[in-house]
């Protein structure tokens, strides 16, 4: 036992050490802040290429941004470890990094030519789908499921599409899907993540096994009405846009507690008012909604509530309306013999764990429909994330990590 946890200590010191190395790579001194196609993301990306040829991995780089490791194995089937490289706005240090820096550490264990599969570790791009509003780029682009006309849609605060953005850093967005997997030759995919809620750490676990992921619906939402003189114009004759704004997001928050399923949830992030001026009645609105559930069904039915009341609070206040939906995902389960093999891993392990599902998105959520997926999350000290807080022990990685490495060994003895 003294020798396994001196190995974790060891293996928690070097991970602790790539991840704080990596946080450096960020927009802002403020948390991490590291957005697709930007010079922060390009550094990241030379560290972590430099981190995979040091632990003996062949790189390369794919159409979405997203980088590859392999380590060969006895054919030519893969087996792929992986997670995202982007970040939020003064986000943290762990969210999504940690899982692509657990891979790399999985792969270091094994030699070449040992496992019955190529190893094949990813660093994903634009998971979060901050800059441009979408997400999923690189999992989306490697399940082919992306065409070069759709990035022209999904644009940045400054009005730089997705598409002109991979231009400017070097990249060719008629080519996203051109490196696009062949399912038929994957084994299996495995995440490893934070969790970014407090069950496990309030439980006083370090391990969770995720057995679902809720599906999501994402919307811009413009509202148009008309500037006016705030004193002098009278309330029957404003076309207020900040009051059907109101309406909605009051009823996001409603729609989503009325309902029986607990883990449908309801957000409004985005609120931008113009003019914004204290004596002027808003001419104009901004909205996100941001629907989450496990339940396609529920999820829908909010959404169905929220653009009812909008359509309402609209034709009070003479507004236009104008809708986009930005991302639609299905709800999905994690894969049974996956989840069958790291439970089995764990309980050989000692290690005691909780079966939990996710009610963030990634990058699982899409490669679950067309692949066998699993994830496993470590504890969020006081559930904290998207937030420079956000802190995970670095001892739960090691545990993940050798959790991985033990259901792959067991599984290359059974075959």
């Amino acid at each position: 036992m003294m020798v396994e946890e001196q190995m974790i200590g060891s293996l928690a010191g070097r991970i602790q050490q790539e991840l704080a190395t990596l946080s450096r790579y960020s927009a802002t001194e403020k948390g991490v802040t590291r957005l697709p196609f930007t010079k922060e993301a390009e550094d990241a990306l030379v560290c972590l290429e430099k981190m995979m040829r040091e632990a003996g991995l062949s790189t390369c780089r794919d159409g979405s941004g997203a980088l590859h490791g392999f380590l060969p194995g006895k054919s030519d089937k893969l087996f792929i470890i992986g997670s995202h490289y982007d970040s939020v706005v003064e986000g943290g240090a762990y969210d999504g990094i940690a899982g692509v820096v657990c891979g790399i550490e999985i792969a270091r264990h094994f030699s070449p030519n040992t496992l019955p599969f190529t190893l094949e570790i990813v660093a994903f791009n634009d998971e979060e789908g901050v800059r441009f509003g979408g997400g999923f780029l690189s999992s989306k682009a490697l399940l082919g499921e992306l065409k070069p006309a759709e990035l022209k849609n999904y644009c940045d605060a400054d009005g730089l599409s997705c598409y002109e953005a991979m231009q400017r850093s070097g990249y060719d967005p008629e080519k996203i899907s051109e490196d696009a997997w062949s399912v038929e030759n994957i084994v299996g995919f495995l995440e490893i993540h934070i969790e970014q809620g407090a069950r496990l750490y309030q439980a006083g676990l370090p391990i969770g096994l995720v057995t679902g992921i809720v599906g999501m619906r994402r919307f811009d939402i413009e509202l148009t009405g008309r500037a006016d003189h705030a004193g002098t114009t009278p309330m029957n004759m404003r076309a207020d846009a900040l009051t059907a704004a109101a309406a909605f997001i009051l009823t996001a928050q409603k729609a989503a507690k009325e309902r029986a399923a607990p883990d449908v949830v309801a957000t409004v992030g985005v609120c931008e008012v113009r003019p914004g001026t204290v004596n002027t009645v808003p001419a104009s609105v901004h909205l996100t909604l941001d629907v989450r559930s496990l339940d396609a069904a529920v999820r829908d039915e909010v959404v169905a509530e929220c653009f009812a009341a909008l359509r309402k609070a609209a034709a009070e206040n003479d507004l236009t309306v104008k809708t986009q939906e930005k991302l639609t995902v299905a709800p999905v389960k994690m894969d049974e013999m996956l989840m069958a093999r790291l439970s089995e891993a764990m309980t050989e392990e000692d290690i005691s764990y909780m079966a939990l599902a996710s009610g963030a998105g990634h990058d699982a959520l899409p490669i679950a429909r067309r692949l066998p997926a699993a994830m496993l999350f470590v504890p969020s000290r006081d559930g904290r994330s998207h937030c420079p807080e956000e802190y995970s022990e670095p001892e739960d990685f090691a545990r993940a990590v050798q959790v991985a490495i033990h259901m792959l060994e067991d599984w290359s003895e059974a075959l």
